[in-house]
């Protein structure tokens, strides 16, 4: 299994986790579902078999894409993997066919911060 960890903003809010509570408080508890499904399979499954079935995809240097497709609404959870454990950097509705580069320069500066606080100790 790998273990998955939350970058969490100064005030320690959980940026992915109230992504996807705001979408089950509003009206799409069905999305919130099917995105913690996609998270558990990123947890079980080894990141070669989720790439090889399209389910994750190297976006980056050390920056991924879990794809989430649900009833006509594309989800993007982007993540890095530091210390072994996959870190979520940032999640957002996908509208376009490439990734907004500003979704991914966010992904890249939180793995950046990620890295200096988890390589202080």
């Amino acid at each position: 299994m790998n273990n998955i960890e939350q970058y969490k903003t100064s005030r320690g809010d959980e940026v992915v986790l109230i992504f996807i509570i705001d979408l089950s408080n509003n009206g799409r508890a069905d999305h919130a579902k099917r995105i913690f499904k996609d998270l558990e399979r990123l947890e079980r499954y080894d990141l070669g078999f989720l790439m090889k079935d399209k389910i994750v995809k190297k976006i980056g240097k050390n920056i991924y894409e879990l794809i989430i497709n649900w009833k006509n609404a594309n989800y993007r959870i982007l993540f890095s993997i530091i210390n072994g454990s996959y870190w979520l950097t940032n999640i957002f509705y996908k509208k376009t066919k490439k990734t907004p580069l500003k979704e991914t320069r966010l992904a890249e500066q939180r793995k950046k911060e990620l890295e200096l606080s988890l390589n202080k100790f």
